[in-house]
């Protein structure tokens, strides 16, 4: 009897969480609001993404900086969060000690999304012929 009880406070315990946990999404942000760096130099392994401002939903997420652009990666698809983008592309972007207030927006650029999924297998060292990120969806995550 203890058991089920010790599972379901855990799994009540992360819901009342509002921070994305592992690969649970959560809700708002919390941190102190910073602006954004002139160029991406060190991005964590790790970041965690905010969208739909009026109801918020956030992520965790890889993500690379390629000089003065922000990017993540997804499957071609999208995803949930993905759909969000379509009608509000504002983002809240929490990394080291300070959430970034971004615009969202599809990378298309094929010299570009080389760059990304370069950047995306260096940093993770994934193979680039895999082509996981060069397949999928890129978002750059602009500066307002």
């Amino acid at each position: 009897m203890v058991r089920p009880c010790i599972g379901m406070l855990c799994t009540l315990t992360l819901a009342a969480c509002s921070e994305p946990f592992v690969t649970i999404p959560g809700g708002e942000l919390d941190g102190r609001s910073a602006d954004p760096p002139v160029e991406w130099g060190e991005v964590p392994d790790t970041v965690q993404m905010e969208m739909r401002p009026h109801d918020p939903y956030s992520i965790n997420i890889w993500s690379v900086g390629v000089g003065a652009d922000l990017y993540v990666a997804t499957s071609a698809d999208g995803t949930t969060w993905t759909g969000y983008l379509e009608s509000d592309n504002s983002v809240r972007v929490r990394m080291h000690d300070g959430i970034y207030s971004l615009k969202a927006s599809e990378v298309r650029d094929a010299e570009e999304r080389d760059r990304v999924a370069e950047a995306y297998a260096e940093k993770y060292e994934v193979d680039p012929g895999d082509g996981w990120v060069i397949r999928g969806m890129i978002i750059r995550l602009d500066r307002p």
